[in-house]
């Protein structure tokens, strides 16, 4: 079962991301329920789908978000997983190994709900390297 971050997701649906083609690939090389959403990789592609500043005039309406996840959720290589159990400490411990950056908080929130779930991260960042126990793919 694989977990992609926020930007595999968002380079699946928007042509005009610049790994648009590498997540294409990536995802119609899966088979049914591999592929997971989890409450941060949801709420991310949400907001950032909206987000004039990350899509310009391609950035999209909150309801057109919506749609755009119904639609992704109901491929039946889709679903959503909850919180595994052991996540919290898992994060914590994962949140202590590194200063203050903008995205400590949500890599180390993804890769203890990968490694706590037994999931493989499917990423194009390069950073994921640093949880050397996590089994994470790099596009």
């Amino acid at each position: 079962m694989n977990l992609p971050d926020v930007n595999l997701w968002l380079a699946l649906t928007f042509e005009v991301h610049s790994h648009h083609r590498a997540a294409k690939e990536w995802f119609e090389s899966t088979r049914e329920e591999s592929c997971a959403f989890c409450r941060m990789t949801q709420q991310g592609f949400l907001r950032l789908a909206t987000n004039p500043s990350a899509f310009g005039n391609e950035a999209i309406s909150l309801e057109r978000a919506w749609v755009c996840y119904d639609m992704l959720i109901s491929d039946p290589r889709i679903l959503f997983k909850e919180e595994p159990v052991g996540l919290e400490r898992l994060w914590r411990i994962y949140s202590r190994r590194r200063s203050y950056s903008p995205k400590v908080w949500n890599d180390a929130y993804l890769a203890a709900f990968a490694k706590c779930g037994g999931l493989c991260l499917i990423t194009f960042d390069r950073g994921f390297r640093q949880y050397s126990e996590l089994s994470c793919t790099l596009l």
